[in-house]
């Protein structure tokens, strides 16, 4: 038998690849790599930045949310060039991997980009009182370890056991679909792998998995370097007599400027920087002497705060 917390709702795989020696990480070249890479290769995401959401099914005190977060972005995140971006509430248009939480078995609703804006894609176990309660006086090393697993599954990978070159004895706890890349060795220490003598491998990356997942998403990357361009936004306000702003920006690394344009023609030029996560620092610019707007949020999306109109909202697009 599988252990009890792998036992899954729905079942996914996808093995793990090694990097093609000499290949650029490009969006293209990872599409082009040669016809004997096995793996699903439908479900391969081909942006490096993944939109994540909570479902209003997760609990909102944030600890146990810190905890997943934190989890995937010291594995998936470290090893490779892939960005989760947003983290918060989603919304009924939300896109990306939607995660939900329930005293259930945690499991994926599909496998890669097939989670691409479905409700409750992935779902989560926060409490551990029915489904694994050997789990409740553990609940932060369970909820980061099984993070690990099941994000594996939505970025298209899948149970090493399910290999026909792992061992006969491992084979016996394949579940679900096999998949149709495979170049890595199999590997008993995969965070894929029912059958690493460590649980899920305690949610650490093992080197044939980190190889697999930069063949696929790249090596990391400065954070900020993939927001290199031209980016176009129109700054909405709550109060209803604010007319619209226009704002354009031109990212370099961190270094952030722009110009603001009003309806009447007023130009305004801006400076800022962005963090690690791409968050704006110190984006904030004054129209007249009482109106100073501020924007909150990542360079994709966030808050206006303007103490002339209020609070409102951009989304930025990279032109």
């Amino acid at each position: 038998m599988a252990p009890a917390w792998l036992q899954r709702v729905v079942t996914l795989t996808v093995l793990l690849v090694l990097p093609v020696a000499g290949r650029a990480q490009t969006h293209e070249s990872r599409m082009a790599c040669p016809e004997q890479l096995v793996g699903l290769r439908s479900t391969i995401w081909t942006t490096v930045d993944i939109p994540v959401c909570w479902e209003a099914s997760a609990p909102a005190d944030g600890q146990e949310r810190t905890w997943v977060r934190s989890a995937v972005q010291a594995t998936w995140e470290k090893h490779s060039a892939l960005r989760f971006t947003g983290w918060e509430g989603c919304s009924a248009s939300s896109r990306g991997i939607r995660m939900g939480s329930a005293d259930i078995n945690p499991h994926t609703k599909g496998m890669g980009n097939q989670l691409d804006g479905n409700p409750e894609g992935m779902m989560h176990n926060f409490t551990f009182e029915a489904w694994s309660p050997n789990c409740r006086q553990r609940r932060e090393e369970c909820i980061r370890t099984i993070a690990v697993h099941e994000f594996g599954h939505a970025l298209g990978f899948a149970h090493e056991q399910n290999r026909s070159d792992a061992p006969d004895w491992c084979q016996a706890e394949a579940q679900g679909t096999s998949g149709d890349i495979n170049i890595t060795p199999y590997d008993l220490h995969s965070v894929m792998n029912y059958c690493n003598p460590k649980w899920a491998g305690n949610g650490q990356l093992s080197a044939e998995d980190i190889a697999g997942l930069q063949a696929w998403y790249g090596r990391p990357q400065a954070a900020t370097a993939r927001f290199d361009g031209t980016w176009q936004a129109t700054l909405t306000y709550s109060d209803r007599t604010c007319v619209a702003d226009a704002v354009s920006l031109t990212v370099r690394g961190a270094q952030v400027q722009g110009r603001v344009q009003t309806p009447a023609g007023q130009v305004v030029e801006i400076a800022a920087t962005l963090d690690q996560e791409a968050r704006f620092e110190g984006l904030q610019f004054r129209l007249n002497p009482r109106d100073l707007v501020t924007l909150r949020g990542r360079l994709t999306g966030g808050m206006v705060h303007s103490t002339d109109c209020g609070c409102g909202q951009y989304t930025f697009t990279k032109q």
